[in-house]
């Protein structure tokens, strides 16, 4: 039987479900999941019933896996279930996926108690419901980024990407150079806000002429801009790399964000028209992780 979920540790690598070498052990069943919940925020105005609601925000989400727990015997069902129990508080924070859709996983990690339910009597099979609580955003994030579909050209016949991953065959280009104007596609359901995307959204910008500042303006219609203030000993020269990611600004490893008019590009579902403003000999690269529902 095919495990329904799977374990990834926090570099994406799999990881098995704890068994002994005859096959005993656990064995995933699936993954129960709900809907993203809402906080609406509302208001009251007087002299009318009711409440008006003004804005909502994503929440959290309710999940767990249900597994099975085969045992040789009575003995062994005691030492299976201990090693479910240390498995998951050595793991710590983890990914799990549906292997129906393996390229959609959730940070999570088991923090709540949890135990076995025996089904009449009988210890050599039982079974497992265990709580997961989300480790950060409440989202779906795709095994691979989309520098994965660029070097390959479009969309490989591998198992990198799922059904239903809103990819587009004809929009798999994430590098551009010397464009004054680029698309970038997200085939996530969730925008980007780069500001919370540390490591899963990584934007570089190669130098390759001397500019004073520049912007690059996003599908919002608002931008990036460097060196605003118009600083010379803030001047770009062939060879300089700008990386934003997440929060962090840099260029050739050092701090740049003062140097910055300190905006955050977004990447909105769908197509992404981007401008770059003042620099005409440059590359650059989007490399992210896309987020659903």
């Amino acid at each position: 039987m095919q495990d329904l979920f799977q374990i990834y540790d926090l570099d994406f690598n799999p990881i098995p479900l704890p068994k002994d070498e005859l096959g005993y052990g656990l064995k995933g069943m699936g993954l129960r999941t709900s809907s993203v919940g809402q906080e609406a925020t509302e208001h009251s105005m007087s002299g009318w019933p009711g409440n008006i609601i003004t804005g909502v925000r994503d929440t959290d989400r309710d999940m767990s896996l249900i597994a099975w727990l085969e045992s040789m015997d009575n003995t062994d069902f005691l030492l299976k279930r201990d090693s479910v129990y240390s498995f998951f508080k050595r793991l710590g924070s983890f990914y799990v996926t549906e292997t129906r859709q393996g390229n959609k996983l959730m940070k999570v990690k088991v923090v709540e108690q949890y135990a076995p339910e025996i089904h009449g009597g009988v210890q050599t099979l039982t079974t497992f419901d265990i709580p997961l609580k989300i480790d950060g955003q409440p989202y779906w994030i795709s095994r691979f980024k989309s520098m994965d579909l660029h070097k390959s050209g479009g969309v490989p016949f591998n198992d990198y990407w799922s059904f239903g991953m809103g990819l587009d065959v004809d929009k798999t280009t994430y590098q551009y150079s010397n464009e004054k104007e680029f698309s970038i596609y997200n085939a996530g359901t969730v925008p980007l806000k780069t500001i919370q995307e540390k490591d899963n959204c990584i934007i570089t910008i190669e130098i390759k002429q001397s500019v004073n500042n520049f912007r690059l303006y996003d599908a919002t219609g608002r931008y990036f801009e460097y060196n605003p203030m118009k600083n010379d000993s803030w001047a770009l020269s062939a060879g300089n790399k700008i990386i934003l990611n997440g929060h962090y600004f840099t260029m050739n490893h050092t701090p740049i964000l003062e140097r910055t008019n300190r905006y955050f590009i977004n990447l909105l579902p769908g197509d992404n028209i981007f401008k770059m403003e003042g620099l005409t000999n440059y590359t650059i690269t989007f490399d992210f992780r896309f987020k659903y529902d």
